[in-house]
């Protein structure tokens, strides 16, 4: 029953999130006249949102980045 609630929170929170995009969406622009954000998924990604509801661990933009740069660090201290 809490699953069914997080979810329900989610989707609560994807017509929110929706609302806010179409009204930015409508008045957001860049420097050169084009929307900021073209796409809604851009906005707000509701894949991601569901697995963090259920619990699943979320593969974050630069996550890998993190392990890059430590490999690297500790090829430069041997």
């Amino acid at each position: 029953m809490i699953d069914a609630l997080k979810l329900k929170d989610v989707d609560m929170d994807y017509r929110n999130n929706l609302q806010a995009y179409l009204n930015m969406k409508a008045q957001a622009t860049k420097k050169n006249g084009k929307p900021v954000y073209d796409k809604f998924e851009k906005f707000y990604d509701y894949e991601s949102e569901i697995r963090k509801a259920k619990g699943v661990p979320v593969k974050k933009r630069f996550s890998g980045l993190a392990k890059f740069l430590q490999k690297k660090a500790k090829k430069g201290e041997n």
